[in-house]
């Protein structure tokens, strides 16, 4: 991965000035970051950050799929411009099959290393700033969660094109323009769908006006139906779970479903995740 190239913090997409004082907007307009070309494929991430001695990593161009499996069951996170990319300090489960980071085309990330903590020293108030950034991203992934659980498929689809606009998405005269293309293997994963269900929700929200598939992308027309009726509080046992610190939660047994989980399946899942920037309208 070549990494000849830098570029300014404040020219990434990271929204770091909020809280600056006018010394520490200063300070930040003289750091550059390294920046890296990562290559279509699976990314190493930890061996990425290791060689640079860095942190933390932020998408300057392109889209990453993080991308998770249990048995025959995947999940997807979208990440683009503007979004963090941090390493687990922890394994995941034995039971959770981790496809990790995967580039569907090239992209380029910028690196957070020592030049950003030399400047966060000196500008401490661009740590609260990254923490919000990151809590942009967990409100964005909190929300695919809760589209997961409505109860039609087409309306997780045109829900999950929705959010996925209000990170990426322009304005135009015709409508709102979103310029990923995904396929319908991958929207399925979003939303926790089967791929023909996703083709099925996406011909009836094109036949309703509600979206028009363009070549790199969507044009969205129809915004997802308001919430009818108020808003259900939490079942009460859900408000009274405590977890006590320093006891560390028993390990559970390995979930049959985990167990019958097919190695086939997994990697046909990988390769598919990997044609992510096909035309919107490949299955």
């Amino acid at each position: 991965m070549a990494s000849t190239d830098r570029v300014r913090l404040l020219d990434t997409n990271l929204e770091l000035t909020r809280h600056l004082a006018p010394d520490e907007r200063t300070e930040l307009g003289t750091v550059t970051l390294t920046v890296v070309d990562v290559p279509r494929g699976q990314l190493q991430f930890e061996a990425l950050l290791q060689q640079h001695n860095a942190f933390a990593a932020t998408v300057l161009d392109g889209m990453l799929v993080h991308a998770l499996q249990i048995g025959e069951h995947p999940g997807v996170q979208l990440l683009g411009p503007g979004d963090l990319l941090v390493q687990s300090n922890s394994s995941p489960p034995s039971w959770l099959d981790s496809v990790e980071f995967r580039a569907p085309a090239p992209v380029q990330v910028a690196l957070l290393g020592e030049e950003f903590l030399a400047v966060a020293r000196r500008a401490p108030h661009v740590i609260p700033a990254l923490y919000e950034c990151l809590a942009d991203q967990m409100q964005r992934l909190n929300s695919q969660l809760v589209i997961c659980q409505l109860p039609r498929v087409d309306e997780r689809v045109l829900a999950i094109l929705w959010l996925l606009a209000e990170s990426w998405g322009h304005v135009t005269p015709g409508g709102i323009r979103l310029p990923i293309a995904l396929t319908h293997e991958t929207l399925g994963a979003l939303v926790g769908a089967r791929r023909p269900t996703v083709t099925l929700a996406l011909r009836k929200l094109s036949e309703s006006g509600a979206i028009v598939r363009q070549d790199s992308g969507w044009l969205l027309l129809e915004a997802p139906p308001e919430p009818a009726g108020a808003a259900k509080e939490l079942a009460p046992e859900l408000a009274v779970i405590t977890c006590r610190a320093g006891q560390p939660s028993p390990r559970r047994s390995i979930p049959p479903f985990a167990m019958r989980a097919s190695a086939t399946r997994s990697a046909s899942f990988a390769s598919s995740i990997s044609t992510i920037g096909n035309r919107p309208g490949s299955s």
